[in-house]
């Protein structure tokens, strides 16, 4: 098994890089485009892909915690 300073930093490595990813092509893949009922403003094409990444993110560390308060839980309680 790896040492788990250096799994951590591998996953925090990949974790930035995807976020970087997401966010660049959230603001260069289609950030000016025009809202239709109201030109004034920006509807941006990647919108949804943003959301859902956040909500994944979300999901993702609600999971890690509660893996972590069961491990916790189960040392805790034996």
């Amino acid at each position: 098994m790896k040492n788990p300073t250096r799994l951590s930093h591998a996953v925090l490595v990949v974790l930035v890089v995807i976020t970087v990813i997401v966010f660049a092509a959230f603001w260069l893949v289609g950030f000016n485009m025009p809202f239709m009922d109201d030109p004034r403003f920006n509807a941006p094409l990647l919108t949804d892909v943003v959301i859902a990444f956040v909500y994944l993110m979300l999901l993702l560390a609600i999971m890690a915690v509660v893996l972590n308060m069961s491990g916790w839980a189960r040392r805790f309680f034996k």
